[in-house]
């Protein structure tokens, strides 16, 4: 029997935790041990919690490595993923390098931007794959690692979450954006709401929006935390959703890609090389501009429920058949002879 260990964020609706369950379903044959990341920290006060976040020292971060080096002491595994790496030292690292034939390593963010972590760079060498969703930071591993370790995979979505939880008839003729506070996402929902779409958000880092624009009867605002269900209901009772790239690093394509269709909702993105790849202009609208973004959303609201209901289903059968799924890039990835050599 294999045995294997899948060290990561364990919290309920994290993708993290639904990566760790769709890897645990798609062996049922090997042997599986979890260790938990988010707990430890969440057990600290906030400042060692932002301390963590912002220079990956302090009590939360001891924690975490106290906590993946007992869960690893005495182990013998054939393949140990790790699953955003950036609290773990290197020393922690190089034990459970010890313990294990394969060592695989998982982002869906950015190791070389925002998320940069000195552990990670440190400890790229240790790892047999190291997989990245980001394709403008291939270059950057590259400059740092000489071995061919490096795996590009997309973004993707749980089909066991995302999909469609409200009938057509009842969605509501709004936009909903579900994400952190950026200065430009801020420009973008304040254009929709001067042009008279109705906007529904969540997330952090909003107050300051929230408060300007909590009295205009077009804008609700859901709270700060919206995740696995909760969050798939959200998508789904809107009938357009914003796919907002991040400005803080040239982002290409995000989570909501790809969750927002899934969901049955007509996802609302820029245009770039990636999310044309992704869709063609019948599967989902693409803005050049916020202006533009309002005017096309106006007009799709006025055309009615067919019309959005006819991109939705293109949208949504798009990334099913293209298999942006959760069990179809975990599949793929642990196929690749890199990682599948220890079966």
């Amino acid at each position: 029997m294999m045995r294997a260990a899948y060290i990561g964020i364990l919290t309920p609706g994290s993708t993290s935790r639904m990566r760790a369950e769709w890897l645990r379903r798609l062996t049922p044959e090997w042997k599986w041990e979890w260790i938990d990341t988010d707990g430890p920290l969440l057990t600290t006060s906030r400042m060692w919690q932002s301390f963590a976040y912002r220079f990956q020292i302090g009590k939360g971060v001891d924690r975490i490595n106290d906590v993946v080096e007992a869960g690893m002491a005495g182990k013998s595994l054939d393949l140990v993923w790790i699953d955003k790496a950036i609290f773990l030292r290197p020393g922690t690292v190089a034990r459970i390098r010890s313990t294990s034939s394969r060592l695989v390593h998982f982002t869906p963010d950015t190791a070389f931007h925002a998320n940069r972590s000195r552990n990670f760079e440190k400890t790229l060498r240790l790892f047999d794959v190291l997989v990245t969703t980001k394709s403008f930071e291939v270059n950057e591993y590259r400059k740092r690692i000489d071995r061919d370790t490096i795996l590009l995979a997309t973004q993707g979505f749980d089909p066991e979450v995302h999909y469609p939880r409200i009938a057509d008839a009842d969605r509501r003729k709004d936009v909903v954006f579900v994400g952190l506070a950026e200065p430009d996402r801020q420009r973008c929902l304040s254009v929709l709401l001067q042009n008279g779409i109705p906007v529904r958000l969540a997330g952090l880092g909003w107050d300051s929006f929230v408060s300007r624009w909590k009295r205009n009867r077009l804008f609700h605002f859901e709270g700060e935390f919206v995740s696995g269900d909760d969050y798939a209901e959200l998508l789904s009772s809107s009938w357009i959703g914003l796919g907002l790239l991040s400005k803080r690093f040239p982002e290409l394509h995000t989570t909501r890609t790809f969750e927002i269709p899934a969901c049955g909702t007509v996802l609302a993105t820029e245009s770039n090389r990636e999310t044309t790849a992704f869709f063609n202009h019948d599967e989902a609208l693409f803005f050049r501009d916020f202006e533009d973004l309002a005017r096309q959303i106006g007009d799709a609201f006025s055309a009615g429920n067919v019309s959005l209901a006819s991109i939705a289903a293109r949208g949504r059968e798009r990334v099913t058949n293209d298999h942006r799924d959760y069990p179809q890039i975990l599949a793929n990835i642990l196929g690749d002879s890199r990682i599948s050599g220890v079966a």
